[in-house]
């Protein structure tokens, strides 16, 4: 499998999406692709590619002394997807009841039906990173 072939159906997906909101273009490009494949021949280990797509991470906002947004490590929040992904089998954000610590409960992770293949995006907005994610898919799909 190319993995290559899936981060750049995903950061291309990532690009048309942000080129086609002026609410994203504001915001500047932020986020993290992150493609899991599971090994052909080590059924415990999993090769990542991790791409940043603008900057990775938000600064917190204090305002008077007071923190009043501790900022968003985009690459923390994909993996915290990934890693309830990979665990469950399930999409991330379809069961909030079911994460564990450290895990994230947003939509931005996606499995493939034979559960090889994870894709994750975090930085836009919840359906956007899942339409990131699902264009990973589709590239391994493809083979």
């Amino acid at each position: 499998m190319d993995r290559d072939k899936i981060i750049n159906a995903m950061e291309a997906k990532a690009l048309e999406i942000f080129n086609n909101s002026e609410k994203y273009q504001s915001w500047g490009k932020r986020g993290v692709l992150v493609a899991q494949v599971k090994s052909a021949t080590l059924s415990d280990r999993w090769e990542t590619i991790v791409q940043a797509f603008g900057v990775t991470c938000t600064p917190p906002e204090v305002h008077d002394g007071k923190v009043v947004y501790n900022g968003m490590n985009f690459e923390a929040v994909a993996h915290g997807k990934v890693a309830y992904t990979r665990r469950t089998g399930k999409n991330s954000g379809v069961a909030n009841n079911e994460i564990a610590d450290y895990e994230s409960y947003w939509h931005g992770a996606v499995i493939s039906d034979d559960g090889n293949c994870i894709c994750a995006f975090s930085g836009l907005e919840g359906d956007d990173d899942v339409a990131i994610a699902e264009a990973g898919i589709a590239a391994y799909n493809q083979g």
